[in-house]
């Protein structure tokens, strides 16, 4: 199933396209006597980088973050889940200590639901498990509809499917959108750097407040490297292209036909103080995911949409029962 899970992929610090992490970044301390180590999965254009939280030799829970975010998202949740069940978080192409994309291409969304295949076949697991949050869900909802018979579950933090659009607003961006594009293809050097307070600061409020000041520092880790130029500053170190991602408008009845192939156990935890779907259509879609799976639950919980990284004590108890009940976990 999982034999031997990572033995080629364990992190080589001599290699030279690998960022390391920020060892100064001060984080919540987290008690755990659960093993963390770092990790690559070779790609064509290079590697992914990903986290593993707990043994080698079981198959384990595939941790998908959300957009602009990075493994790091999983760091207050993973060490106490991973007690139960490894947790692998990855980092998306472009994303954390990831490779990016190669020069003159550009992300497309459905590419990160194809990489869950990619990793499923590298892996050679014989179905995925997925716990997810945001644009991860979103991948992991398109996944498990497009193979319902490879997933044996999934969780999803706060998104199941984009939220509903202004078809008139979409394509009015478009023009801006593909010229910020073409912009950040011709991008070279370093880019603005901030000090820490800064870049916590920006972060938190980037997110519209979603993550906590105390939490951003988790994403930093990974998301952030030391400038070059300015001592004592730090600038981001996603590809800059994730930032202006062309949204490719998807039919409503297209969706709709989508998600009533999803049939694996399936826990949806929403955060109440959260603005994302929350929208007629993806409200009426979650009835229909409701109607059409009987191993499908909603939990309503306090918090933001990064409700997981904020608040990790809310979230475990809730996942820790949905795989005790479907017998994932003992």
């Amino acid at each position: 199933m999982a034999k031997k899970l990572l033995y080629s992929t364990i992190l080589n610090p001599k290699s030279s396209f690998i960022r390391p992490i920020l060892k100064d970044i001060q984080v919540k301390q987290i008690h755990t006597e659960t093993p963390v180590k770092e990790i690559q999965i070779p790609v064509k254009w290079g590697h992914v980088a990903a986290k593993l939280w707990g043994g080698e030799n079981e198959k384990p829970i595939l941790a998908l973050h959300g957009w602009q975010d990075n493994a790091g998202t999983w760091d207050t949740l993973a060490p106490s889940l991973s007690k139960k069940r490894p947790i692998l978080a990855i980092d998306f192409p472009g994303h954390g200590l990831s490779s990016w994309i190669p020069e003159g291409m550009q992300y497309y969304t459905w590419d990160f639901a194809r990489f869950i295949l990619y990793l499923k076949e590298y892996f050679k697991w014989d179905k995925v498990s997925l716990l997810s949050h945001s644009m991860g869900s979103i991948a992991g909802m398109r996944f498990a509809s497009v193979f319902p018979d490879e997933v044996d579950f999934f969780i999803a933090v706060d998104s199941l499917i984009y939220d509903d659009y202004d078809l008139n607003q979409i394509v009015e961006n478009y023009p801006k959108i593909l010229r910020k594009i073409e912009m950040t293809q011709s991008l070279k050097g370093e880019p603005p750097s901030y000090t820490m307070e800064e870049m916590i600061k920006i972060w938190h409020l980037g997110t519209r407040k979603s993550v906590s000041n105390e939490s951003v520092p988790h994403l930093i880790k990974r998301g952030a490297k030391e400038s070059a130029i300015n001592p004592n500053k730090y600038y981001f170190s996603r590809d800059p292209r994730l930032k202006h991602t062309l949204f490719c408008v998807e039919d409503k009845k297209f969706v709709e036909v989508l998600v009533k192939r999803l049939k694996c156990p399936t826990l949806y935890l929403k955060a109440i103080d959260s603005p994302f779907a929350s929208d007629e259509h993806s409200v009426e879609m979650r009835e229909v995911i409701a109607q059409n799976n009987s191993q499908f639950e909603c939990h309503f919980l306090d918090g933001t949409h990064h409700v997981h990284l904020n608040n990790p004590e809310l979230v475990l108890p809730i996942i820790v029962n949905f795989l005790e009940k479907y017998k994932f976990i003992k």
